[in-house]
């Protein structure tokens, strides 16, 4: 079931299937991607794991997830609702046991403030302390596919490449231009060590959508082939590579939540020139 929030700027709909966006309206005028060939989702909620993950262990198992864990898949309840906040959530089953064995309730928090939508996750333990991963993944309309990323703070960051898990550092990073060529070379730029300042992606047709949040990875991606669009993902993890540690509990960037919970945060904003 959708269900739509809204103020005088933003018009947000969400979907109880998988929990994401599915339309997120500014002044009229729609600024979420709509699905297509180029990708086919709109906005996945990440959890447990991030991305292509490969076999891991937990409690003595070895289980096999699928791209970016459970909840994408999972159907959601409506928890609470008012003018400008929906709250929907969904529990452990024999389903998500199969390839996530603990048993948690995941809560996830939409709320509009002007112009900015702010989206907080929580994650509860029903028994017990229990590790994973959790983020964001919203494609954001960009004509072309293509967006200057520019940073608040002059940024030192580290980059961790696909694949290997490796962070390098690549000096000093103000702006960079994400476009199809961009995405070509780097498939998925990984980028830590950020200041916790914002993160503004600049569109040609005069948009800028600006995230903040104290994650301790930003991912950037858009299909290389096509699709007019960018993601700017604030993710409490990172993809897993090869030599990464087996055991869940032990993945570098791992949270942990006991029965009081744990909650991550992240806004975007949304302006036009």
């Amino acid at each position: 079931m959708i269900y739509t929030i809204r103020n005088e700027v933003l018009s947000l709909s969400v979907d109880t299937e998988g929990g994401s966006m599915v339309s997120l309206n500014y002044r009229g005028e729609e600024r979420l991607w709509q699905g297509g060939a180029a990708w086919k989702s709109r906005d996945v909620v990440i959890f447990p794991i991030v991305g292509h993950a490969g076999e891991y262990e937990a409690e003595g198992a070895t289980f096999a997830p699928k791209s970016h864990g459970v909840a994408r898949y999972s159907s959601f309840r409506f928890l609470e609702k008012s003018a400008d906040k929906i709250i929907l959530g969904f529990t452990d089953s024999e389903q998500t046991k199969k390839t996530y064995p603990y048993s948690f309730d995941f809560e996830i928090c939409y709320k509009l403030i002007a112009n900015c939508v702010q989206v907080t996750y929580t994650v509860r333990s029903k028994s017990g302390k229990i590790p994973f991963y959790v983020g964001g993944h919203p494609g954001l309309v960009a004509p072309k596919g293509e967006a200057i990323i520019e940073f608040e703070n002059e940024e030192q960051p580290v980059m961790y490449q696909l694949g290997t898990g490796e962070g390098a550092s690549i000096g000093k990073l103000k702006r960079f231009v994400a476009n199809k060529d961009f995405f070509k070379q780097c498939k998925t730029l990984q980028l830590g060590n950020l200041s916790g300042g914002k993160i503004f992606a600049k569109t040609v047709d005069g948009f800028t959508y600006a995230f903040k949040s104290n994650c301790p990875v930003f991912a950037f991606w858009s299909n290389e082939d096509g699709g007019e669009y960018i993601c700017v993902e604030p993710w409490w993890g990172i993809n897993d590579y090869d030599g990464a540690p087996k055991e869940l509990s032990k993945k570098p960037f791992i949270n942990f939540a006991d029965e009081d919970g744990n909650s991550f945060s992240y806004t975007l904003t949304i302006d036009k020139d």
